[in-house]
This record gives structure tokens, C-alpha cells and sequence, in this order.
């Protein structure tokens, strides 16, 4: 548990400007552990509120509910892989080089950022299959189109064969974003490219 500062005691409306960030973000990141720890079923607005060592009446003025908490949460770690895979590879001209880089850093993110991966790993069938989450699906399968356009390019430049669906093939790539050790998700995702890459 953290300490809690003056700051974080007193209601919104008293604090200064950075230390409202600082108490937001310090609730985001409690919010994201035991999202991935316990997932959203299995957690309390006051087992996060004691994490972050903050009133459980303070996150309520940030986030009006537990859902809303989940969202951002959920939101900003999609942001973050998509930032920690894309920005390497969107100006490179040669296709397998891209991909080479996309892989590299998709192998770096899964074995380094754990919380992340866990909360993307517990919570994702539940994304993708209840209606309450229709913003969050959308935001992953946004996720998802961004690994397909990937995989089109390479159907456009004649590395990937044509029978492969780019959708498909997103799919079964990030059903591998699941706490791995290096060498086994190297060996899952070397079968995986081995059956799509038309360059051996």
C-alpha cells in the first residue's frame, strides 16, 4: 500500500492543478494491477481506493463508477501497445524489415510489460463478448484492423500468401499476448510467421 499524501486526503476542489494528475494517475495505476490481478469482477472500488492509498470517495469524483474506471484503464493499455508496436515500424519502407521490428517489439512488450499483458489476457474474452463493453471491443478491434493492415501490406508486397486472411491472422497473433517466457513466445510466433511468409 502507498502512502497517502496531504493532497490526496482533501477533496479535488482544494488541490492544485498537478497534484489532481498526480492523484488521477496514481488511481489509474492501482486500478490497472488489481484490474490484472483480480480482473474486473474480482476487485473493489475499495481495494483499489487502499492501493492507491487514497478515499474511496475520491475515486468516485474522478471515475462516477467502477466501469468507468475499467474503461480508461482498459483504453490507455490498447494505447500503449499500439504505441510500443507501431511507432517503430511506420516509417519503414521495406516490408520485412517492418515486420521484423513489429515482431521484435511485440516479443519486448509481452515479456516486459506484465501487468499490461495479464489485464489484456483476463479481461479480453470478456471484451469481446459482453454488450456492455461495445466502446472497449471497438477500441481492440481497432487494435486488432492495425496488426491486419500489417498483414495486407505484406499480401500487397507478395511476402504473405495470398490464401491468408489478414483479420485471422491478427487474431491468432495477439491470442499470444499472454505472460510467456521469451524463448517459447519466439518459438510461438517463428510458427506462426512460418505459415504465412511466403520468405522463409
Amino acid at each position: 500500500m502507498q502512502n497517502s499524501s496531504e493532497g490526496d486526503l482533501l477533496p479535488p476542489l482544494f488541490q492544485r492543478g498537478d497534484s489532481c494528475v498526480k492523484t488521477r494517475e496514481k488511481i489509474l495505476k492501482a486500478a490497472q494491477e488489481a484490474f490484472a490481478k483480480k480482473g474486473f469482477n474480482g476487485v473493489s472500488m475499495e481495494e483499489i481506493a487502499k492501493a492507491a492509498g487514497v478515499k474511496k470517495a475520491l475515486i468516485y469524483y474522478y471515475f462516477p463508477s467502477k466501469e468507468n474506471l475499467f474503461e480508461e484503464v482498459w483504453t490507455r493499455t490498447i494505447d500503449e501497445i499500439e504505441e510500443s508496436l507501431f511507432k517503430e515500424v511506420e516509417n519503414e519502407k521495406s516490408y520485412m524489415r517492418k515486420l521484423k521490428k513489429f515482431l521484435r517489439s511485440y516479443i519486448d512488450f509481452v515479456t516486459n510489460k506484465t501487468v499490461l499483458v495479464e489485464l489484456i489476457e483476463k479481461e479480453r474474452s470478456s471484451i469481446v463478448e459482453e454488450q456492455k463493453w461495445e466502446n472497449l471491443r471497438k477500441r481492440y478491434n481497432g487494435f486488432l484492423s492495425k496488426m491486419a493492415n500489417l498483414i495486407a501490406e505484406g499480401k500487397r508486397y507478395n511476402a504473405i500468401y495470398d490464401d491468408i486472411d489478414p483479420i485471422a491472422a491478427a487474431n491468432l497473433i495477439s491470442s499470444s499476448i499472454t505472460p510467456r517466457k521469451k524463448g517459447m513466445l519466439n518459438n510461438i510466433l517463428s510458427m506462426i510467421m512460418r505459415g504465412i511468409l511466403k520468405e522463409k
